[in-house]
């Protein structure tokens, strides 16, 4: 006799999940009052914890400034020049646009009239 495996929605097993991890009931305690087996409330959680990233919530100990200055002494010469570079590059952008914009206020459509 073939056996069905019963599905269970999503929502309902993030809640049991979330109450696992609430640390207040033990798989077994929340198997019997959900009707799970507690196996399957197992694999949920290692599921659970797989897709979920772990954030730190201690406070940073370091003051912005402190952040900034430790960002800027990290920087090697070739990446000042590559931002060097990429501040000219904005402002030629800047310029250029500015060109077509003024080209277009005054009627000159193409590159080359």
């Amino acid at each position: 006799m073939r056996r069905f495996k019963k599905w269970t929605p999503k929502e309902k097993r993030d809640e049991v999940v979330l109450m696992y991890l609430s640390g207040e009931n033990s798989v077994e305690e929340l198997g019997e009052y959900y009707n799970v087996n507690p196996s399957t409330i197992r694999t949920w959680i290692k599921r659970y914890r797989q897709s979920k990233t772990v954030v730190s919530l201690q406070a940073q100990t370091k003051s912005v400034d402190d952040m900034a200055r430790k960002k800027k002494e990290e920087k090697t010469p070739e990446v000042l020049a590559l931002e060097a570079r990429i501040r000219e590059l904005e402002l030629q952008n800047l310029a250029l646009n500015t060109l077509i914009d003024v080209a277009e206020r005054n009627g000159k459509s193409g590159a080359k009239q």
